[in-house]
Parts: structure tokens; C-alpha cells; sequence
């Protein structure tokens, strides 16, 4: 690791749907090529996403990224090496379990190497169309054998939130889909993530982030430099340091030109 603190000025932190990809989940030419270059100007790119790392595999091929804060902080790659992984409890993760059970509700479990869900329904099929990944085996007890990193929950009501938050509190619930909830726990997010980051590689230059939405809201906190797409949700852009144009109208490229990163 010590090549990175060599070699890198700034490190530079990106949600991904809604910020750095288009709207069909995609990387836009320009943008790949955004980020090549400003790595070659010593800013090291690192997503920063709900999603585990295991389904990042082409997207990080396409754009040179070789690190990233998964899991929303819980499962950390730097330099494609793991530095940071963090379990759930399967006490508090069965008793999670057993209340979904009990709203027929399937719940998703991801670990280092995959991700498995207890059933499948619409809400399932509708969600992983919707970052175009797909749908994951069914495997209804392998968390109890394999150390799961985070959860999902699908759901279409915005109001579990606040009834699974007050039954087990023991997680944070981030409602980033139409169709599911992230979960982790308490305390971890993606600007607990940076903060690992940072404090890992011992590093002392200059950190930015990009986002849209809810989870991004510690991630943006957690930076020097903090920037909001256009499309990002009003609490984000009011913590911002800079609001860039949307996702799908050059939103990342004008961030780095603004912060001079190209």
C-alpha cells in the first residue's frame, strides 16, 4: 500500500447509479476516459456503492478503478487487495430475518465472494433489473454457516425504514431503490468507509466524493471535497460543497473540471 501514498495526491470517491454511470447503469466513453485521466494526474479513483465487489468485476476492468468501499463501507478493496471486512451478527441477522419472514418478505445476503437471497418474487426480479445484475441463487441457510457482509430487504413501502429500525436497531436501513433496503450495521456507511480508507493507508493529501442520493450523505461529509449531481436529492446538495450537472449530462466530467481534476 505504500506505492498509494507514493504515488496519489487525492483520492476520489463514487457512488455509481445516478452519479458516476448513466441511467441504464452504464459507463459512458467519456467518463472512462474522465477517470483514466485524472488517475494519471495522481487522484485515485474508488467506488464507493451498496453493491458488493464481486459484481463490479467488468465495470472496474472498463474504467482502470481497482479499488472500492462495498457494501456501503463494509467490505473494503484497495489495489484490488481486501483491507476491511466487517461481519453481521447472525443473532441480530436471524432476528431480522424472522420479522421479514413473518411480512412474507425476502431478504438477500452478501458476503466476500457472492450473493444469495432466501426466495425469489417480483420485488427481487424488479430490483436487480434495476442496477442490470443478475438475480442471485436461492439459498435459504447458507448465512448461517458463511459470514454475510450486508443485507437487502425488498420492500415497495418506504415505511418499513422506521418499523425495522425500531425492532432491531442494531442496523442502519438506507432505502436507496424503489424496491429494497440496504442494510448494515449500525454505525457503518460509506464515509465510515473513507475514513478507513484514509486511516489505513496512512494518507495525508486531498479526498473527494460524488453522490445523489440517501447513503451518499456520509460519504459526502466524510470528504474535503464534496460534490452533488444535478439530479442528487435536495439534503445532499444542501451539505455540497458543489452541485455538477446531472448523470446523464456530463455530470462527473464537469465536477473534475471544476475541481481541476483533468
Amino acid at each position: 500500500m505504500d506505492n498509494i501514498t507514493k504515488h496519489y495526491h487525492g483520492l476520489a470517491f463514487f457512488d455509481l447509479d445516478g452519479t458516476l454511470l448513466n441511467k441504464h447503469s452504464e459507463l459512458d466513453e467519456s467518463v472512462s476516459q474522465a477517470l483514466h485521466t485524472i488517475r494519471d494526474n495522481g487522484i485515485l479513483p474508488i467506488i464507493a456503492t451498496g453493491r458488493g465487489h464481486f459484481e463490479l468485476e467488468e465495470l472496474m476492468a472498463q474504467s482502470g478503478i481497482t479499488s472500492a468501499i462495498a457494501m456501503n463501507g463494509q467490505y473494503i478493496i484497495v489495489d484490488g487487495e481486501t483491507i476491511y471486512h466487517e461481519p453481521i451478527p447472525l443473532d441480530k441477522l436471524v432476528e431480522l430475518k424472522t420479522l421479514a419472514e413473518a411480512k412474507n418478505q425476502v431478504m438477500a445476503f452478501y458476503d466476500k465472494s457472492g450473493n444469495w437471497v432466501s426466495d425469489v418474487n417480483e420485488l427481487v426480479i424488479d430490483a436487480y433489473a434495476h442496477i442490470d445484475s443478475p438475480l442471485p441463487v436461492v439459498d435459504n441457510s447458507r448465512h448461517l454457516t458463511d459470514e454475510v457482509n450486508m443485507l437487502l430487504l425488498f420492500t415497495d413501502q418506504a415505511s418499513d425504514v422506521a418499523y425495522y429500525r425500531k425492532l432491531v436497531p442494531a442496523f442502519d436501513y438506507f432505502k436507496n431503490t424503489p424496491f429494497s433496503i440496504d442494510i448494515v450495521n449500525a454505525g457503518s456507511n460509506k464515509g465510515t468507509g473513507v475514513k478507513k480508507v484514509v486511516e489505513l493507508l496512512g494518507f495525508t493529501g486531498e479526498t473527494y466524493g460524488f453522490g445523489d442520493g440517501p447513503n451518499d450523505l456520509h460519504l459526502l461529509e466524510a470528504v474535503d471535497h464534496a460534490t452533488a449531481m444535478g439530479n442528487g436529492i435536495d439534503e445532499l446538495k444542501a451539505i455540497a460543497d458543489f452541485v455538477s450537472t446531472a448523470n446523464t449530462d456530463n455530470g462527473i466530467v464537469n465536477a473534475f473540471k471544476h475541481w481541476q481534476l483533468l
